[in-house]
């Protein structure tokens, strides 16, 4: 233990001293951003703009530094945008709305999630949400596409009031393999709003589009595109489980009730 005491510490031969060096000459001027490698630049921006504590403020001073910063951060900002517009009563959700131009938001979005009310909002892809969405794929980054119809509520159908959009009718199909069947379905779907959805689904540009329905709410008509449901009981409009959507068939949707008429009732001789 002699040898082993604080003796023998003491005399241990110390470390050499650390010698610090700086640089002859170094660059003392602005930070070259745009000297980094893509990938790098695009941490930093990902670090600023999705950071969880980053706010609003934090990406428009971003946004204003040249168009150069602004297009790479964009691309970051606007990767993916949901639109909850279940509010709008038959107005157009702001961010689809207007003329492009070289700093619209709208061009940097490659994934977007649209939440509508069907008649009230349907209309809109037969006017300025399909000129819209067939920019933001043509001349923007658009590659993906999510449609989510909302709920049925308020039910007309619960106050006793009549509605196109409620009220199932005689419906002929026209085209594809089904044609000159006649199925019960809302007169709606033969109206234009819902026949230029259907035409801007079949006509889109877009890679990648789909389709769904409040599970727990919706007309009984989409039952015939969405899936069945495991227990093999009918859906009827109200999904029991725990699904919050159904993903819809659009294609078969757009082949069965593309055209659809509404059947004459038979007139009665006296």
């Amino acid at each position: 233990m002699g040898k082993f005491g604080s003796r023998s510490i003491a005399f241990r031969r110390k470390a050499p001293p650390i010698r610090y060096y700086s640089p002859t000459k170094y660059w003392n001027g602005p930070f070259r951003f745009f000297d980094l490698p893509p990938e790098l630049r695009d941490n930093i921006l990902k670090l600023i703009l999705l950071d969880w504590d980053s706010t609003t403020k934090d990406a428009v001073h971003l946004f204003l530094t040249n168009k150069r910063i602004y297009t790479e951060a964009a691309s970051i900002f606007y990767y993916e945008v949901l639109l909850d517009n279940m509010h709008l009563k038959g107005t157009a959700d702001p961010f689809l709305a207007g003329s492009l131009t070289a700093v619209t938001p709208r061009l940097h979005v490659r994934n977007l999630i649209i939440r509508f009310l069907m008649k009230e909002q349907m209309y809109l892809f037969g006017e300025s949400y399909g000129t819209a969405l067939r920019e933001m794929a043509e001349r923007g980054k658009l590659q993906s596409l999510r449609l989510e119809i909302g709920s049925r509520f308020p039910c007309y159908e619960f106050w006793g009031f009549e509605d196109e959009l409620f009220t199932y009718d005689d419906v002929r199909v026209v085209a594809g393999k089904a044609k000159g069947t006649v199925i019960k379905a809302p007169l709606f779907v033969t109206k234009e709003p819902f026949q230029n959805f259907l035409k801007f689904l079949e006509e889109s540009k877009i890679p990648k589009i789909t389709l769904f329905v409040d599970a727990e709410d919706h007309s009984k008509f989409w039952c015939l595109f969405h899936r069945s449901h495991p227990s093999g009981k009918k859906c009827d409009g109200e999904w029991k489980g725990n699904a919050r959507v159904l993903k819809i068939g659009w294609s078969s949707l757009v082949r069965a009730l593309k055209g659809a008429e509404p059947v004459a009732p038979v007139q009665k001789d006296c």
